[in-house]
């Protein structure tokens, strides 16, 4: 019946996928040969699931329009703060909506926090579509907001006239949550605050950044997600607790009960924390009613439920995570806890059962996988299980229920989740922590499966040396081919307003990053700062890398110290291997570029200044450095220029070169291009008559961002351009531009065509 909701849900919402699992069912039951019942139910369930999530696919629509200043906003979500920044869920005429809120000063800070769910507000804003993922393989937050029937994002210039609504008891729990999360943060040492919201309440906004990314290359961040073992330690403090008051078995059992369904409110419905406390109420409900459902039926009643409740639920990384591996663990729990192996032995098979069932959504979604997860689970696992959850959960009833400052307890909690952190911290310092594949085809990911379907079959016989040798071959293919594809690519990355290309040649004969994007930061005041803030070169460029399978550049071209072409060159540096730097001479005297060389040296890194006539060669590709032609550097003229012949295509990447560069270029070569990279994003400066004459640019490419305030790309540009009949590609407009190639041939393909 679950296998039959899936499919049924999928193929109105996703045909490819949903045939995929049609067959599965299909496949199943004529494996099984069940009888005409169970033929009917499957088809029955089937038709249901399709046609109720083809209804809510067609009423996935807004009523919503742009022409409104002034709103009744409904927050029903707890508002997130980071420095000046504040936005969270709200309803406008009973329509979910994103909002967003720049706090204008400081005074501001404690009205905005005072803000919870169930406050109705007279807003004055503009509501504005999300945007989709202008790069390939990246985060498509307007996809994200759509499967969460949400169609715009209100950017709120002030709040006036905040109230309570009418239907307060609607909002009672997340105001509890509200409380809750304020009370961690007003009780607890800074230092655990964080992690204790995590635990406790399912709410990770106060971990900083770099301890996040610390427990996700070690596969352990599903630690700090709310799950089947918290909800179980949660109901068994709580059940013990009723007990030890006085309370009869019987009453104990159907208030944890009633506090289950309380709980998945208050811990922000997440889909793990939702599984697993409606398994445990079924089981509870089903064994005091004699029924004897089993775990793996009332798992898959949770599943079917949620998916006619909402179909897109399906789309959810967690959802996903939740029921594969919750799946994977049942079906082989008969297996594992027959078996008369040690603890260890157990655990190990527990968290080789859950990483690999894993594997095919991890890669579908973040193209990586963690291969210290294997080890770090079976260390991290017991130490939260018995130690860090146990000891949060106390800390965190005792001072909020019985009198007292429980200082003691709160040291020991505190130095605890310290030397975790520490150990976390040093072990994901390790190298080789995670394997970087790229994203997978769906063929790829289908072939994941079967794999691991046949090993765990094989792991339950106890032969399956074969199968491991097989599973861990294809992931050497999977890896390979990423290394040695006969295809080749040229990207010109959407970074804003910034430049950054990748050339990528066939059979791993070079990798080069032509810049790297980047913003200008404005001074600020400490309270304005945010402690996650948008990083060109962390969250766009190496997630872009990462699904290219790319996990090392052969050189790193700096065009010039401009920061908008340099700024996210530090996160590289730290994140990837780096073989060379090319930059264009005393250009090294920028405080900005003299910051990236430091780091470079640090890291062992060849730093290079080059100008013309300087040029390089890999196998049938060569690469020229047109300017700079002297030793000054003066900005933008001084840019590093490089032309080359890839995929059949003769290329021109100009940086910021003005007319001033474009006429000494002119002057001293004699060269066509069939693909010109604009200098300048467009400024009135570059791009003259005279260059354009000379290269006869087939297609030019404007990297600029969307309504920058420099007014590129300049309409007399597009004018000059247009005059020569030459096709204009605008990042800002069509998001990211591809060229992929197989020998001199190949095809272009723009995000947004």
């Amino acid at each position: 019946m679950a296998v039959s909701t899936l499919s049924g849900s999928l193929l109105a919402l996703q045909s490819y996928w949903g045939a995929f699992f049609l067959a599965l069912l299909l496949l199943m039951l004529l494996h099984r040969k069940p009888s005409l019942f169970v033929w009917t139910a499957s088809f029955i369930t089937f038709i249901s699931a399709f046609l109720v999530s083809d209804v809510q696919m067609k009423d996935q629509m807004t009523t919503l329009t742009p022409q409104a200043n002034v709103h009744l906003l409904t927050i029903d979500s707890i508002p997130s703060i980071d420095g000046s920044s504040l936005r969270g869920f709200g309803k406008l005429n009973d329509e979910g909506i994103v909002f967003r809120y720049r706090i204008p000063s400081e005074d501001l800070v404690k009205t905005a926090e005072a803000l919870k769910p169930g406050l109705t507000c007279r807003v004055y804003g503009k509501l504005v579509e999300p945007a989709p993922n202008s790069n390939p393989n990246l985060f498509n937050y307007k996809r994200y907001l759509y499967e969460r029937n949400i169609h715009w994002v209100l950017q709120v210039d002030s709040f006036e006239e905040c109230k309570q609504t009418n239907d307060e008891w609607k909002y009672l729990l997340l105001q509890w949550r509200f409380t809750g999360l304020k009370y961690i943060e007003e009780n607890f040492p800074a230092e655990t605050v964080g992690v204790t919201q995590a635990l406790v309440f399912g709410e990770t906004d106060r971990i900083s950044e770099e301890m996040m990314e610390s427990y996700r290359e070690l596969g352990i961040v599903h630690l700090l997600a709310i799950s089947g073992l918290h909800v179980g330690l949660v109901f068994g403090m709580l059940f013990y607790l009723l007990v030890r008051l006085g309370i009869t078995r019987e009453s104990s059992l159907w208030i944890s009960v009633i506090f289950l369904f309380l709980y998945m409110i208050i811990t922000g419905g997440a889909p793990p924390v939702i599984r697993a406390s409606s398994m445990l109420i079924i089981l509870i409900l089903t064994r005091k009613s004699h029924l004897g459902m089993s775990v793996l039926d009332s798992l898959s009643i949770v599943f079917m439920s949620l998916l006619f409740w909402n179909p897109f639920s399906i789309f959810d990384i967690g959802f996903q995570l939740s029921f594969t591996v919750s799946f994977s663990l049942v079906l082989s729990s008969a297996t594992i806890l027959k078996s008369s192996a040690s603890y260890l032995i157990q655990l190990l098979e527990v968290t080789i059962i859950a990483q690999l069932s894993s594997l095919p959504i991890i890669l579908f979604h973040f193209y990586e996988f963690s291969l210290i997860g294997f080890l770090s689970n079976l260390l991290f696992v017991p130490l939260f299980s018995l130690l860090v959850l146990p000891l949060a959960l106390s800390t965190f009833f005792m001072k909020l229920l019985v009198p007292g400052d429980f200082l003691w307890l709160t040291h020991l909690y505190g130095v605890i989740l310290s030397g975790v952190e520490a150990l976390t911290s040093f072990l994901s310092g390790f190298p080789f922590n995670t394997v970087i594949l790229g994203k997978p085809h769906i063929l790829v990911i289908v072939l994941y499966t079967f794999l691991i379907f046949a090993l765990f079959k094989k792991m339950e016989r106890g032969v399956y040396r074969v199968q491991s040798l097989i599973l861990c071959s294809f992931i050497i293919l999977h890896a390979s081919w990423n290394q040695f594809s006969p295809f080749g690519e040229v990207t010109f990355i959407d970074v804003g307003q910034g430049d950054s290309a990748l050339i990528n040649l066939p059979y791993n004969q070079g990798t080069y990053l032509i810049d790297t994007g980047g913003a200008v930061e404005f001074p600020k005041e400490e309270w304005e700062k945010r402690t996650k803030s948008f990083s060109v070169g962390e969250d766009v460029i190496l997630p872009f890398l990462k699904s290219k399978g790319i996990t090392s550049l052969d050189k790193l071209i700096l065009t010039h110290g401009d920061l908008d072409h340099i700024g996210g060159a530090e996160d590289l540096l730290k994140n990837i291997k780096i073989k060379e730097i090319l930059i264009t001479p005393n250009s090294g005297e920028k405080t900005e570029m003299k910051e990236i060389i430091s780091l470079a040296v640090k890291r062992g890194i060849s730093v290079k200044e080059v100008r013309s006539p300087y040029s390089w060669k890999t196998n049938h590709y060569s690469f020229h450095i047109l300017s700079p032609q002297d030793e000054e550097y003066v900005g933008n003229n001084d840019s590093l220029v490089v032309f080359s012949e890839i995929g059949g295509l003769k290329w021109l990447f100009t940086g910021d070169l003005e007319e001033k560069g474009e006429k000494e270029i002119v002057d001293s070569y004699d060269i066509k291009a069939n693909v010109l990279k604009v200098g300048h994003h467009g400024s009135h400066t570059s791009t003259s008559a005279v260059f354009l004459d000379e290269i006869q640019p087939s297609i030019a490419v404007i990297s600029a961002g969307r309504d920058n305030r420099f007014g590129h790309p300049r309409p007399e540009v597009i004018s000059r351009l247009k005059e020569q009949d030459v096709m204009i590609h605008t990042t800002a407009e069509h998001g990211a531009l591809t060229y992929r190639f197989l020998g001199k041939q190949g095809t272009f393909s723009a995000q947004h065509p």
